[in-house]
């Protein structure tokens, strides 16, 4: 039997990820990934038209051609699981216990930043404290710091998540982006506060 301290053994890397991605498998890195507030409910979120993104070292942003979801392309390469497979790329500040990157696969994908734990393995270490999104949206801002940026929104509590809440945002397209023809995926916006304190800034889309 393991006994207190002892160290976790990494998950196994499915024989199909390593067989195609090589040394980018990295099932630890999955399951660590800090998307930390899943939350089945389903509710609607508030309606908005602009898109976010985060400004991150010189990397250029696509908001007017993408749907803002841009992580790191300097960060650590992951590809985890045998479905898809989920892919992404990671940094972390080690010294300020701070998580960014993307993930995704298929017609999803998401760019998250949030406080965490220090990952399961070495990844790119990167000074994160000052990183804000295109509408000036930071970690550690308080509820109606984000409200006045964003809008009135209904502030809720998370599922199975005691003192957390969040703030929910959706774009929707626009009458002439519909009649287009074209698919427009929505972009999800979401602030996760704990103690009234921004934690957590989750910018994705499914198509």
């Amino acid at each position: 039997m393991a006994t207190i301290g002892t160290p976790r053994a990494l998950p196994t890397n499915p024989p199909d990820c390593v067989q195609y991605f090589h040394a980018a498998c990295n099932e630890a890195l999955g399951e660590w990934l800090p998307g930390l507030f899943p939350d089945g409910s389903g509710h609607a979120a508030t309606a908005v038209r602009q898109r976010d993104a985060f400004v991150y070292e010189n990397q250029p942003i696509r908001l007017a051609t993408f749907p803002g979801v841009q992580g790191p392309a300097d960060g650590t390469r992951f590809v985890y699981g045998d479905a898809g497979p989920p892919r992404g790329r990671v940094v972390y500040d080690y010294a300020h216990g701070i998580a960014f990157y993307d993930d995704g696969c298929c017609s999803w994908r998401e760019v998250v930043e949030g406080y965490a734990s220090a990952p399961p393995t070495q990844v790119v270490n990167r000074d994160l404290r000052a990183m804000k999104t295109v509408r000036g949206v930071q970690l550690g801002m308080s509820v109606p710091d984000v409200v006045h940026i964003y809008g009135a929104a209904a502030l809720r509590p998370i599922l199975h998540q005691p003192g957390v809440r969040v703030l929910e945002y959706s774009t929707r397209p626009s009458a002439s982006e519909l009649k287009s023809g074209f698919t427009v995926c929505e972009q999800h916006q979401r602030f996760y506060f704990r103690d009234d304190r921004l934690v957590e800034i989750e910018l994705g889309y499914g198509c």
